[in-house]
């Protein structure tokens, strides 16, 4: 299964469902039984866990992937501030090393068969001195999965990360939606977004997670639903293309 090391995951916007995906996918290929590893490099939020700080998105993908690592090696970088990483970094008076962050990821990808790799926010967002989270996904060069919400204003900002994305050199191998939020069934968009999403990003549609209600979901549960909602089949040949074409 020649897929290459790893996948990033890309937001349209920040809160609309990466970690959830995040989590589905990695579950989803340890169970298929690949050697699949998680990484968020720079989180913001921290919570203390063992002592360290950690982002709350890395505690849920370890313990939904059921991943041996301790949180920590799974969000290497974590500030307070709930702020994108350079404002968090400004307002707590510490410095984001880009080299450093690059290095994280690339240890993450060696150690791991396979490594999905989230990023935080948009990819506009700044990251570290003169960076955007774009700069690191161009850095790292892994095939991009984006991750937007279903209704209505997601066409715009799914294609809009499917352009900057694409402007680096960068395979985009599908998009998926994720939750939705109160009210998301009423949305008459969601029925044509997919549609109309795949035909003007040239990227396939695969698939749309419901709203798992967070912190109250078994390992088990999502697994089937990363199973039951996700075209596993499809990103993995996508992941195949992209990596027979790079």
């Amino acid at each position: 299964m020649p897929l290459g090391k790893g996948l990033f995951i890309a937001g349209s916007d920040t809160g609309v469902g990466k970690t959830m995906v995040s989590a589905g996918l990695t579950a989803a290929l340890r169970q298929r039984g690949l050697d699949a590893g998680y990484l968020k490099p720079v989180g913001t939020e921290a919570q203390c866990v063992d002592g360290r700080p950690v982002n709350p998105d890395a505690v849920f993908v370890g313990r939904m992937a059921e991943l041996p690592e301790p949180a920590w090696r799974l969000n290497p970088f974590c500030l307070s501030a709930p702020l994108s990483p350079l404002a968090a970094a400004r307002r707590e008076g510490v410095t984001l090393d880009f080299g450093q962050i690059v290095a994280a990821c690339r240890q993450a990808l060696d150690e791991r068969e396979f490594c999905v790799i989230e990023g935080a926010g948009g990819v506009m967002v700044p990251l570290c001195e003169g960076k955007l989270m774009l700069d690191l996904m161009a850095e790292l060069a892994l095939p991009v999965l984006v991750v937007g919400r279903p209704g209505l204003g997601t066409i715009n900002h799914t294609l809009l990360t499917m352009l900057a994305a694409r402007s680096r050199g960068l395979a985009v191998v599908g998009f998926v939606f994720s939750g939705g939020g109160e009210g998301v069934e009423l949305d008459p968009s969601r029925h044509a977004n997919p549609a109309l999403t795949e035909e003007f990003g040239g990227a396939p549609y695969l698939g749309a997670l419901p709203d798992m209600g967070g912190g109250e979901i078994s390992p088990r549960a999502l697994r089937a639903a990363a199973g039951a909602w996700l075209d596993i089949d499809g990103l993995l040949a996508a992941l195949n293309r992209a990596t027979n074409q790079g």
